[in-house]
């Protein structure tokens, strides 16, 4: 096989909200996996992408359920994908119920946030619990998002409920994904996994010594926080195996960042997906979440333009929400949001594509993928009937093509949650308000 012929085309710039990139050429790698180059197992990976604030309803939701059912307007982009993706009615978050424009905290952890007045509290998200027995790779897990931060901008929350703080800068995703390459670059990563595993072990000691006079509430949470702390070690310790065996070979030259053009949510969303393609491909990552928006902004040119072909007044994003997510079948407002959403399944459409060119040691990388595109809101500050879409995974176990529709209040997105990581491997047998699997995505 030629390997100048993998999927994505190193002289391709992918041009994005405030860089391009060229993407390498990545002489391990042909149109394969790292493990189909090399002959070994395929590993199991997850992407989790959240639709930020309201969705239109009225475009979103299929009229009628089973394999034939029709498709629905928003998911039109996907139609070629008809076999491969399943969508899920009347999920939701119960026990975990929140409003307002919240939702992105407890998206993937299905925690009430608000159960301490006052201040917000969290639990592990779903995709944490992946990471955690999915490794080893480089990055343990990925957090994209439309702007750097914690808060709403991140999806992804660390064993202690913590923020794992979201990259929204193309390029610096581009560079947190390989190791270092030069000398005394990887001299100075050895160093710094040197002086972390130091300050762990010392943070080890000392909280062992703390912990002998603690009551057992205390002590549970003291072993909460050493379960962390083993986490880490273990990370930093396969961090330092990859340091070892280096990162794939590609040509620097061509990687470049050029200003862009149009603050485009189009264009921001397809250079972070073909990102992901790569992270899944060279396996640096097995494990990303990327938040596709605000729920308040930002203000991309879109907006306008589908106002404009709509007929609608000409609304930032916060109000494109609640006045798209509220409004009449044949409002101007409900089509603004409605060319949101098939914009977002046309990206989606697109990361299939090309998913299923990349050859893996048995089917493609879409086989061996689960990709889950939803929201917490059918219209604004309304957490009921989560808007799902579950892709991929073939190889894992899932069976597509359908719509299933479940009762209002009744099949907490939780269940989805423990049957995506049971079909990743993970050994979980609950996550949060879980009752069982939903065994009608399987195979």
């Amino acid at each position: 096989m030629n390997p100048k012929t993998f999927s994505i085309n190193r002289r391709t710039f992918l041009r994005g909200l405030g860089a391009s990139l060229a993407l390498p050429y990545l002489e391990i790698m042909g149109s394969a996996t790292a493990a189909a180059s090399t002959g070994q197992q395929e590993p199991r990976r997850l992407a989790c992408f959240y639709i930020p604030g309201a969705i239109g309803r009225h475009g979103w939701f299929p009229t009628d359920t089973g394999r034939n059912y029709t498709l629905a307007p928003s998911h039109r982009p996907l139609n070629r994908h008809r076999d491969d993706f399943t969508v899920l009615s009347n999920l939701s978050h119960i026990v975990g119920r929140i409003s307002g424009h919240v939702h992105p905290y407890n998206w993937l952890t299905g925690h009430n946030i608000n159960l301490t007045p006052g201040t917000i509290t969290n639990t592990v998200s779903m995709d944490q619990v992946a990471a955690r027995h999915l490794g080893p790779t480089w990055l343990p897990s990925l957090a994209l998002s439309f702007t750097d931060g914690v808060g709403t901008s991140t999806l992804s929350r660390n064993g202690l409920g913590v923020d794992i703080p979201a990259i929204g800068n193309h390029r610096t995703v581009f560079e947190r994904l390989f190791p270092p390459a030069d000398r005394d670059q990887l001299r100075d990563a050895h160093a710094r996994l040197a002086l972390n595993r130091s300050v762990l072990d010392t943070a080890t000691g000392s909280v062992r010594d703390f912990q002998r006079p603690l009551g057992q509430a205390d002590r549970r949470r003291l072993d909460q926080y050493l379960e962390s702390i083993r986490e880490v070690e273990k990370r930093l310790n396969d961090s330092d195996a990859i340091l070892r065996r280096g990162r794939p070979r590609f040509d620097e030259n061509s990687v470049r960042t050029e200003p862009a053009g149009r603050n485009s949510m189009k264009d921001h969303i397809e250079l972070m997906m073909d990102l992901i393609v790569l992270a899944f491909q060279t396996d640096m990552t097995r494990v990303v979440t990327h938040s596709l928006g605000g729920e308040g902004g930002p203000n991309y040119d879109e907006y306008r333009d589908w106002a404009r072909t709509a007929g609608a007044p000409t609304r930032g994003a916060h109000d494109v929400h609640h006045k798209g997510g509220q409004a009449a079948v044949d409002s101007p407002d409900a089509l603004v949001l409605q060319s949101r959403d098939e914009m977002l399944c046309a990206a989606l459409g697109r990361l299939m594509d090309k998913l299923k060119e990349v050859r893996a040691t048995e089917g493609t990388l879409l086989d061996h993928t689960v990709l889950l595109m939803g929201g917490s809101q059918i219209s604004s500050h309304s957490g009921r009937s989560f808007p799902t879409l579950l892709a991929g995974g073939r190889r894992l176990g899932f069976r597509h093509g359908q719509h299933v529709r479940f009762q209002s209040d009744r099949k907490p997105m939780s269940d989805l949650y423990l049957t995506i990581l049971q079909q990743l491997g993970c050994p979980v047998t609950s996550f949060k308000e879980s009752a069982g699997t939903i065994s009608e995505v399987l195979a």
